[in-house]
C-alpha cells in the first residue's frame, strides 16, 4: 500500500455495507463513499488536475471534507488543508506559498476565499460547496453527479508528497510541512494496531478535519480499521453530549479544552457516557484536576497524545494499561522514537528539562521551497520538535513549554506553563496566561492574565503574593492583569502572540 486512498479501498473489500460515516440523520456505507470519491475524482481529472498539482481544501468537518479528500488523492493530487478559521491573508499565503492550482471550498467562505485569491492567477479551479455557484466556479455536488466512477488509481510513491500543512514549526512565517504518503500510512497503522479498532467501533470528534490529527488520527485510522465516522460540524458540549447519546461512540476525540466545559454543563445532571471506550485528547496539555474530575463522573479512560504537524500529527500516545497523568507524553508509537536531550544533544536525567527530538517513519519530508528551515528541524535523521520536555521521578515525560515561549529571566529560565499551573492554583481563579515581556533590567519580565471565577473578585496584589507564598520569587508574574477570556485558537491552545499584545497593551496603559 502506497497511496493514502487505498485505505478506502481495503476497508471497502472488507466492509461495503457498513456504515463509513453518519452524518446527522444520514448513513454512507463504505462502497458508496467510495463510489463518491471516485466519481469526484473523475472529474476532477476531467478539469485537468493531475498528479502532483496542489489543490487547497477549505471545507468544515461534513462528508463532503472526506469524499474531496480521497478523490484527489486517488488522482495522486497534493491536498493543501486550509481551515475554515483561517482570514483572507492567511489563506493568501497558504495558497500562494503552495502554488496551488485549485481550490475546493465551502461557500460559507466565500467571500473571504474571493478576497484571498486576489493576485493569484494561477489558482483558478474554483469549486464550491453550496447551492450556487458564481462565475468561475462549479458547484461540488453536480461534478459526483454527472460523472462516472474513475477505476484507476494513481500509483504512488511512498516518499511522494500527499499533504502540505502549514505550520509556524520553531520559529518564523507560517511554512508547509510536506508529509508523504509513507509519513501518514505509518502512523496510520501505527494509531490502528496500538488502539485496536474494529470495524463495530464508531468515533466521534471536536477536531477538524484540516488539522493533522482531524485527518491522519481521526478520518484514517478508524477508516483503516473498517470503523463508522460520526460527522459533524458543531463542536460545542451541548451538541457533543448529544451525540454520544443519540449514536454511541466508542471513541471520542477532542481538546482538552471540552471536558472542562462538559463537567460545567453536567454538574446537574450526569449523562450516561457507558458507551465510550476511550476519550482521547490531544493539541495541548490535560489538567490534572480535569482529568481526575472526568474520569470519576464519567468512568471513561481518557488517552492522551502528543504529537505536532512534522511528525505527521501523533508521536505518543498514553495507554490505557499503564498509569495515565496529565500532561504526559505517553510512551512513542510503534517504529518511532523519542529522546529529550539538553543543548549539546544529550540525553537528560530525570528531573532535568530538555528538548524532545524524534526519529521515525512519521517524520516529514521536509518544509516546502525551505531547505535551511529543514535543516534547522531535521538534524542527523532526528526531529527537533521545540517542545521541552522532563522525565519525571517514574520515567514519564511531561511537557514543560514550548522553546520558544521560554521567559529569559535575569539569567534564569522562567516556563510558563509552571507559573499558570500555580496560578490556577488560587481559589478564585479559572484559567490563566504567563507570557514574557521586553524590560530595560531583566531583559524580560513575567505578566500574567488571569479569569476569575464568576462571581469572583480580586486584587492584582492578592494573586501575586499567593504566587510568591508558592514560587521563588524570580517565577512570580511582576503584573497581574483580569481578562472576560483567553484568547485561543480552534485547537484549543492558547494564542500567546495575541495575549502578548493584549498585556502589552494593558501595560502601556498601566
Amino acid at each position: 500500500m502506497n497511496n493514502f486512498y487505498q485505505i478506502l479501498e481495503k476497508a471497502c473489500e472488507k466492509n461495503g455495507n457498513q456504515a463509513a460515516i453518519i452524518f446527522g440523520n444520514h448513513s454512507i456505507n463504505y462502497t458508496d463513499l467510495k463510489d463518491a470519491c471516485d466519481r469526484l475524482a473523475h472529474a476532477l481529472q476531467e478539469m485537468g488536475i493531475a498528479a502532483g498539482d496542489r489543490i487547497a481544501l477549505i471545507l468544515p468537518n461534513v462528508p463532503h471534507f472526506i469524499i474531496s479528500y480521497f478523490a484527489l488523492l486517488k488522482i495522486g493530487a497534493v491536498i493543501v488543508p486550509i481551515s475554515t478559521f483561517d482570514k483572507a491573508n492567511e489563506i493568501h499565503h497558504q495558497i500562494e506559498d503552495s502554488e496551488a492550482k485549485g481550490i475546493i471550498y465551502w461557500d460559507q467562505c466565500q467571500e473571504t476565499v474571493r478576497s484571498a485569491l486576489q493576485g493569484l492567477e494561477r489558482c483558478n479551479k474554483m469549486i464550491v460547496l453550496g447551492d450556487k455557484a458564481e462565475h468561475g466556479e462549479v458547484r461540488l455536488p453536480y461534478l459526483m453527479e454527472i460523472y462516472t466512477p474513475l477505476e484507476s488509481t494513481y500509483e504512488s510513491n511512498r516518499n511522494d508528497t500527499a499533504l502540505i500543512v502549514y505550520t509556524a514549526g520553531i520559529t518564523g512565517r507560517p511554512k508547509g510541512a510536506e508529509l508523504t504518503h509513507g509519513n501518514i500510512l505509518s502512523n496510520i497503522e501505527a494509531l490502528a494496531r496500538l488502539l485496536k479498532i474494529e470495524s463495530s467501533d464508531r468515533v466521534s470528534c471536536t477536531v477538524p478535519f484540516s488539522f493533522p490529527a482531524g485527518q491522519i488520527l481521526v478520518i484514517g485510522s478508524f477508516l483503516y480499521g473498517g470503523a463508522t465516522l460520526l460527522v459533524s460540524p458543531y463542536f460545542d458540549a451541548d451538541h457533543v453530549i448529544s451525540v454520544i447519546a443519540s449514536h454511541k461512540p466508542s471513541y471520542f476525540v477532542s481538546y482538552p479544552s471540552l471536558l472542562q466545559e462538559i463537567l460545567i454543563k453536567t454538574e446537574e445532571s450526569v449523562p450516561d457516557f457507558s458507551c465510550l471506550n476511550y476519550w482521547m485528547t490531544t493539541g495541548d496539555a490535560l489538567k490534572a484536576d480535569v482529568m481526575e474530575a472526568f474520569e470519576s463522573l464519567f468512568h471513561v479512560p481518557i488517552l492522551e497524545g502528543y504529537g505536532l504537524t512534522e511528525a505527521s500529527s501523533i508521536v505518543s500516545l498514553n495507554v490505557a494499561n499503564r498509569e495515565r497523568k496529565p500532561g504526559s507524553i505517553g510512551l512513542p508509537l510503534p517504529g518511532v522514537e523519542l529522546k529529550i536531550v539538553d543543548s549539546h544533544d544529550k540525553e537528560v536525567m530525570s528531573g532535568q528539562i530538555g528538548e524532545i527530538i524524534v526519529q521515525g517513519p512519521n517524520v516529514m519530508k521536509g518544509y516546502l521551497n525551505r531547505p535551511e528551515a529543514t535543516k534547522e528541524s531535521i538534524r542527523n535523521g532526528w526531529l527537533y520538535t521545540g517542545d521541552l520536555a522532563q522525565f519525571d521521578e517514574a520515567g514519564y515525560g511531561l511537557i514543560v513549554a514550548r522553546k520558544k515561549n521560554v521567559i529569559m529571566k535575569s539569567g534564569f529560565s522562567v516556563y510558563p506553563t509552571e507559573v499558570e499551573k500555580c496560578l490556577v492554583g488560587h481559589p478564585k481563579i479559572k484559567e490563566a496566561v504567563v507570557v514574557g515581556l521586553p524590560d530595560k533590567l531583566t531583559g524580560e519580565e513575567i505578566h500574567a492574565g488571569v479569569v476569575l471565577k464568576e462571581k469572583e473578585t480580586a486584587t492584582p496584589a492578592e494573586i501575586i503574593n499567593y504566587a510568591k507564598e508558592s514560587m521563588a520569587a524570580y517565577k512570580c508574574p511582576k503584573t497581574v492583569f483580569f481578562l472576560l477570556s483567553i484568547s485561543k485558537g480552534p485547537g484549543g491552545r492558547i494564542m500567546r502572540d495575541q495575549v502578548k499584545q493584549i498585556l502589552q497593551d494593558k501595560l502601556n496603559q498601566h
